[in-house]
């Protein structure tokens, strides 16, 4: 565990990743739904830091692309946390070009980890800004599932990645076409 003079927030290790997701199938492609946040599995997020409370979505479409956002609060402080999907759907083709765009950003800022059996190809990382972050692609989705802890400096659980991943299980599961 870090001193507390190396990092203000302290997040689980990336290399502490959990038993993958189930893959979805090579042929899948995406579409926008209304109310992202009902559609998302979150109980393993909320056997670890609380109940499920608020949610909020923010749908932007323009022509053939979208844009879902969700925001969710499990859990209440000191505990709790903030759940954040991003899912941009686009033309065929256009969620592996996001991930290996910003794939090879976050790895010049930070490691990165392999995770198996979520999408076509997925990753996990830590920051201090936005916390736990799942990140995956499949057809034309990009998708990414975060969470941050509800007071600032607070200590995310070891095993929110298993959570996390099942919370991205759920969106692309609820996304496909």
């Amino acid at each position: 565990m870090p001193s507390p003079a190396a990092s203000a927030t302290s997040f689980p290790r990336a290399d502490q990743a959990t038993a993958p997701a189930t893959r979805p199938s090579p042929a899948a492609s995406y579409r926008p739904v209304s109310a992202l946040c009902t559609r998302l599995d979150l109980r393993a997020v909320a056997d670890l830091v609380g109940q499920v409370g608020t949610q909020q979505d923010f749908p932007r479409t323009a022509g053939s692309s979208a844009s879902l956002a969700c925001t969710i609060t499990v859990g209440r402080l000191p505990g709790g946390v903030v759940v954040t999907v991003h899912a941009d759907i686009g033309a065929p083709g256009s969620g592996r070009l996001m991930y290996e765009g910003l794939r090879q950003a976050q790895q010049g800022s930070g490691p990165v980890t392999e995770l198996t059996g979520l999408g076509a190809a997925a990753y996990t990382y830590s920051d201090e800004a936005t916390g736990l972050n799942v990140v995956t692609y499949d057809a034309n989705l990009y998708l990414t599932v975060a969470a941050a802890p509800l007071r600032l400096g607070a200590d995310l659980p070891g095993d929110l990645t298993a959570g996390l991943n099942a919370a991205a299980v759920s969106a692309l599961n609820a996304l496909r076409a």
